[in-house]
């Protein structure tokens, strides 16, 4: 299960970063992403080396196939702030949902 927290502003969502690392969850679990700030690349190589890319079973990227990380999930569309993505088993669920609620999540998503 991946839980979404959309935050206003980068301390707040360092604060969720911390608490999780705390509680256990590694860097590789979490996947962080700004919504306000388009990326453009020469390439899709460039955008590989630059991105966080979610794992796929296709062994290779098409040149237009790259997009920021929220415009994938539904309700973000449109939307400011940054985003913390957490792979969480669903018995972690609510410990997670209350430490992005006490971090300032003003919106989680279950995806």
């Amino acid at each position: 299960m991946r839980l979404i927290a959309r935050f206003p502003n980068k301390e707040q969502m360092g604060s969720l970063v911390d608490t999780l690392r705390k509680a256990g969850f590694e860097r590789g679990d979490m996947v962080i992403s700004d919504l306000e700030d388009e990326q453009k690349w020469d390439s899709v190589e460039e955008a590989v080396r630059e991105e966080t890319l979610v794992q796929t079973e296709r062994d290779s990227i098409r040149p237009g196939e790259v997009e920021p990380f929220g415009e994938g999930i539904k309700g973000l569309q449109g939307k400011k702030g940054i985003i913390v993505a957490v792979e969480t088993p669903k018995n972690e669920s609510d410990r997670v949902r209350s430490m992005m609620e006490q971090s300032g999540a003003v919106e989680i998503i279950q995806d």
